[in-house]
């Protein structure tokens, strides 16, 4: 990772209070292992969210005020260079401001603004945190409060892919989004001051892509074993991009799924009756659960991954019962002690 850019500012506000207050830094934060560090974890948090949105630039909805523009306008003058870092941080905490004091239960936070290359891409991070108390044992081995960004609860935060909006605008996916937990009314404010459209679901694509890959091996694959093969690899393969922060090409991924059958299924996820993109943005969440069947009342709650049928979980439907064999050695243990 590059870091060519970073900065810290506050925006301070009570949840049914109508103004908000910032507190702006005037400077950006010089380069450190420490600081590289803080920005690889934030970026690793950011990647682990399964509920993203995907978009891109839309035009500008300030209404109220004329003299603000919007994110893509003041990001466009960074870019170019006609305005500096600190400057392009600047006008966009107050736009931000102005839709915050919209949001009557919109609270604030830390917001950081990080410029940096990754993986051979630019991008532009707008993340907000919160403070958090907590305690540290200091050198004299006493125990002291201290406050610190709780990275791990990621609050709002979008990142603007600016190696694809520049090379590709048209495409409708330079910009991911996630939100935190409350909602979506709730953090409206956060897509507005972002200026995203949010066209793009990854749990709806990703599910369109693994449906894909499970009809393709039911109606081509005989054999068990291959089919299963086939399935893991898929998952595989989108686990490790979503893990990355990457998109899944449907080129790379045909690739290293289908080997000999890469045109055959190539053809097949890209016909009408999926409309696929090239290229779809993975969700960790859809591809878990995936070449899995799960089930659950109020007494009983399985997951048995599909290669497992007919190995060591037979089922009988006649008897509507399942057998079980090669149990895990912490259940075995459990049931022990009953």
């Amino acid at each position: 990772m590059i870091i060519k850019d970073i900065i810290v500012h506050l925006i301070d506000k009570q949840a049914d209070s109508g103004q908000s207050t910032l507190s702006l830094s005037q400077q950006s934060i010089a380069a450190s292992p420490t600081l590289e560090h803080f920005l690889e974890e934030l970026n690793k948090v950011y990647n682990s969210k399964p509920s993203k949105v995907f978009g891109s630039f839309v035009d500008p909805e300030v209404e109220t005020d004329n003299s603000l523009e919007s994110s893509h306008i003041l990001l466009n003058s960074y870019l170019k260079k006609q305005a500096s870092f600190i400057d392009y941080s600047h006008q966009s905490m107050n736009l931000l401001k102005h839709y915050i004091d919209q949001a009557s239960k919109a609270t604030g936070g830390y917001i950081v603004f990080a410029n940096y290359t990754l993986f051979g891409s630019d991008f532009m991070l707008i993340a907000m945190l919160n403070n958090v108390a907590g305690v540290a044992i200091d050198s004299n081995l006493g125990i002291n409060n201290i406050n610190y960004l709780d990275i791990s609860k990621l609050h709002l935060a979008a990142r603007i892919d600016l190696s694809l909006w520049q090379d590709d605008p048209q495409s409708g996916r330079y910009i991911s989004m996630i939100r935190g937990k409350e909602s979506n009314k709730l953090s409206e404010y956060f897509r507005k001051f972002i200026g995203s459209d949010e066209t793009i679901d990854s749990k709806q694509e990703t599910s369109e892509l693994l449906t894909a890959v499970s009809q393709f091996c039911n109606s081509n694959i005989q054999d068990d074993d291959t089919k299963s093969q086939f399935k893991q690899k898929a998952a595989d393969f989108c686990l490790e991009q979503a893990d990355k922060g990457q998109n899944v090409v449907l080129k790379d991924f045909s690739g290293y799924v289908a080997d000999n059958a890469v045109d055959d299924f190539m053809n097949y996820i890209k016909s009408e009756q999926f409309a696929l993109p090239d290229e779809i943005s993975p969700n960790k969440t859809v591809i878990r659960r995936f070449n899995k069947i799960s089930g659950r009342n109020q007494q009983l709650s399985i997951t048995i991954n599909e290669e497992a049928l007919g190995d060591t979980v037979i089922y009988d439907a006649d008897k509507e019962t399942l057998t079980l064999s090669d149990l895990p050695a912490t259940l075995k243990a459990q049931l022990s002690n009953r």
